[in-house]
């Protein structure tokens, strides 16, 4: 990424090669989100940024997720062995939500990492959605 010189200082001119804060720190925001679109291609972006914020900025964050798992409709996926495997892995017993591909299930203890290594471990997987909150809950809200 390229350094640039960024000032919200009201005497920088318009011919001044420095651009204004607001402009300089959404030119590094887009980059990033590219970025981890091409890392996190099956997962909603918004439930990326939201775990990275709380794992960076609450270090005592319980890790508490709302996870929306979304199967493939082009492959016969077994939802009971999909919670199995989830149950296995998570301790926690999906709730089959959309007509037989689609998983929903409260986590405690997800890191980013934990997320990565289901999206790898599944290919079946197309798609994941949710959310990430900064209070311990088991209970599903209606946000996600």
């Amino acid at each position: 990424m390229e350094n640039k010189n960024f000032s919200n200082s009201k005497s920088d001119s318009p011919s001044n090669t420095s651009i204004n804060a607001s402009e300089g720190l959404k030119s590094l925001y887009e980059p990033f989100l590219a970025e981890s679109s091409k890392l996190f291609p099956k997962v909603d972006q918004k439930l990326v940024l939201d775990m990275i914020h709380l794992e960076t900025s609450h270090k005592d964050w319980d890790r508490s997720v709302l996870l929306k798992i979304v199967y493939s409709s082009k492959s016969k996926v077994d939802t009971n062995k999909k919670k199995e495997e989830i149950f296995n892995r998570y301790q926690k017993i999906p709730d089959e939500v959309i007509e037989g591909r689609t998983l929903r299930v409260k986590l405690i203890l997800m890191y980013i990492k934990n997320l990565e290594e289901l999206i790898t471990n599944d290919t079946d997987i197309e798609f994941v959605t949710g959310s990430a909150s900064i209070a311990p809950s088991d209970s599903y809200s209606d946000s996600a």
